[in-house]
């Protein structure tokens, strides 16, 4: 082998050395970074979203009594298909004495005003478009309804679809809040 040749492998080994170096120095940073630096996810009930008016609200405004935050959108199949039977659920609930919040993760309010108005919905309308509680509750998608405690603690949690005009959702409600849904 001629010197050139092995000094073209003594090249080509030393940026492949180098390379991988970097590269572990790297991902060790990144992991560093994202152990000490990540960003704090702040509590459910300090998370900021609209009403209909545009005011910011908090979990927090409503402690005091049971409360059901829904998180769904117009372009989530499984919301838009079970918000009927979620809708007469509210209805009982609140008659209950409790307050469901059904807050939209779309990005503006105009669709689901159009949605509410074409399906005669009567629900107060809250947006969280960039989706900052559902970050904080930890969910994994749309729909995930939180089930929360007069005092302000989560008791309940259902993911995914789900009929709400089913004895289980009134058997949630007894055990979660101690509240029985009448039939209207």
């Amino acid at each position: 082998m001629s010197f050139w040749k092995k000094k073209d492998n003594l090249i080509i080994t030393g940026f492949v050395v180098l390379f991988f170096a970097g590269l572990a120095v790297w991902v060790d940073l990144c992991c560093v970074n994202a152990a000490f630096f990540s960003p704090s996810i702040p509590s459910p009930y300090d998370v900021l979203f609209i009403d209909k008016d545009g005011n910011s609200e908090t979990l927090s405004n409503f402690k005091g009594k049971p409360l059901i935050v829904n998180l769904w959108a117009t372009w989530c199949p499984s919301c838009v298909k079970k918000m009927a039977s979620f809708h007469r659920f509210t209805e009982k609930f609140e008659a209950a004495g409790g307050k469901v919040l059904n807050i939209s993760q779309d990005s503006s309010g105009g669709p689901v005003r159009a949605y509410y108005a074409r399906n005669g919905f009567h629900f107060p309308l809250y947006l969280d478009s960039k989706g900052l509680l559902l970050d904080a509750f930890k969910g994994t998608g749309v729909p995930t309804t939180i089930f929360i405690s007069a005092a302000g603690q989560e008791v309940g949690r259902i993911s995914g679809s789900f009929d709400w005009d089913s004895s289980e959702a009134a058997s949630l409600v007894q055990k979660s809040f101690g509240l029985t849904l009448t039939n209207k």
